[in-house]
This record gives structure tokens, sequence and C-alpha cells, in this order.
């Protein structure tokens, strides 16, 4: 999958996901979304992500760039859903940043030399050999896959999401590693390339497992994502036992804040045995 330039889905293997995500309608994203954060304490708010295919139309209310007049970066409306608890979705027009839309099939890349070109311009690479080997890895979604994206407060989820996204400290990445781990007893993916982290966020959703992705240099720059700050990213088809794995494993003792251990003597430091011998009793 990853040498190929397109996501290959089968429409039995959609038609099945979507399935079971329909069985997820009666799941109470304001309640797991208030375990997450009560559990986890993320700094933002989890956010479920709305990959729009085919004829799906925009939730009534989305908030698009264009009521502003502008175009943005995916990254930047993603935060605002996250940080601001809006409820926005972007379209291919909506967009500005040109990796993004290439990354997403918004529009479509002649060929895999222009990236890696585009990658030697922008630093990341002195060979355009070098660049070219990262390129054919690329995961790019083929044009037309995805129409749009809407990203809104898990709690105010207006319609299903795909998946649910989580940023927050590795700390904090760690303890939903332990929720996901505990009902799965598998290994989670982690996702690190020099940018387009906008597409590695999505990209469980064709996996369908979750995985953890480090923001690219441009998400950092343009969407204001803190340096301490990854993401989680998982299928909703797993949210309901993640969600249930936060709450037996911190039954268990597995809990964040971690609890340091405190119950110790510490040994004294010379000058506090000097000031010791001064102390007397009152």
């Amino acid at each position: 999958m990853p040498r190929k330039a397109r996501i290959d889905m089968p429409g039995a293997l959609y038609h099945l996901i979507m399935r079971g995500i329909e069985r997820k309608k009666n799941m109470n994203y304001e309640r797991y979304s208030e375990i997450i954060m009560r559990m986890v304490m993320p700094q933002s708010f989890p956010i479920g992500i709305k990959i729009l295919r085919e004829d799906d139309p925009l939730p009534d209310g989305v908030v698009r760039p264009s009521k502003f007049g502008i175009k943005t970066a995916l990254c930047q409306w993603t935060t605002l859903a996250r940080r601001w608890g809006w409820i926005v979705g972007a379209m291919a027009e909506d967009i500005s940043c040109t990796p993004c839309l290439a990354g997403f099939g918004f529009k479509k890349l002649k060929d895999r030399s222009d990236f890696a070109q585009f990658a030697v311009d922008m630093g990341y690479f002195d060979s355009l050999e070098l660049a070219s080997m990262l390129a054919k890895q690329m995961e790019f979604l083929e044009p037309g896959e995805v129409k749009g994206i809407v990203a809104f407060p898990l709690a105010k989820s207006p319609v299903q999401p795909d998946l649910v996204l989580i940023y927050g400290t590795p700390a904090q990445m760690t303890r939903l590693a332990y929720a996901y781990i505990h009902g799965h007893a598998r290994l989670i993916r982690s996702s690190t390339s020099f940018g387009l982290s906008c597409v590695s966020a999505v990209m469980p959703f064709w996996r369908q497992e979750p995985a953890l992705v480090h923001p690219g240099r441009g998400e950092r720059m343009l969407a204001g994502t803190d340096d301490s700050e990854m993401l989680f990213s998982t299928p909703v088809t797993h949210l309901e036992a993640l969600v249930n794995g936060l709450e037996k494993t911190n039954k268990k003792g597995l809990r964040y804040p971690i609890q340091g251990y405190v119950l110790y003597q510490f040994p004294l430091i010379p000058q506090m045995k000097a000031l010791e011998k001064k102390l007397i009793e009152p």
C-alpha cells in the first residue's frame, strides 16, 4: 500500500466498515468525551472526523473557510474544532495547503517525482534521489476518494464520525495506548515523516486500527499545535472498547497523571544536616 499512489479499499470492505459504524449510532459520544477528558485530561477537546465521500453532504451549520473569505490548511481548521469547539468542514476549494491537496487527492499529483522535488525545495533533502525514495513511500489518497472533511468536538457530534482524534502529551498518549492494548493485545502504529500529518491522521480509517501521529512542521507552524503535543487517531469502531479500556485500567491504577511514588524518607544533604544541628525543640 505505501508504494502505491492510492489507497485501495474494495467496495465490499468499505460497506462492511460503514455497517460497523452504523451499529455505533447509539453510542453516547458526549459520555465518551467526558470519560476521555476526565481520565486523560487533554488540553483540547477530543474531536470526531467525518470523511465525506461521493455524495455525502456537509452537515447543516458547518463552518467553512469561505465564510471568512479565506482558504486555509486543513490542520488550521481542525484546530478550531479541538480548541474553539466549532463544528467545521473543508472541501477541496477551501484548502490552500498544496501538500494537503496532493495527499488527500483533492488535486491530482501528476508524478511522484514532483513531490520529491518539493521535498528538496523545502530543504528536507539535498538529493533528489533520496527524496524520490521517500516520495514512493508516502501514502496519498486516490483523487476522488475523499470529497471533504468535517471536524467537531466529539461531545457535539452532528453526524456519525469515522475517526476520533485526541491530542495530548506523550504521557497522555501512553495512557490511551494502555486502554487500547487492554482490549486488543496489539501494538499501535506510530507515524513520523517530514509533514502531511493531516493525511497520517486519517489513515487509521482505511487500516481500521489506531495510530500515534507526530504532527509535522506545517501543523506546528500553521495550526498552533504545541511542541509537546502528539495525536492519537482511532477508527470510531474502536472507540467503545477504548473507553472501556480506560475505565478498567483506571481501576487497576493505570492512571494519568502517573502517580509519583513519594512514600520514602530522602537523605539529608550536608547543608540540611548543618541546619538540623541548630534547631531546638519548641
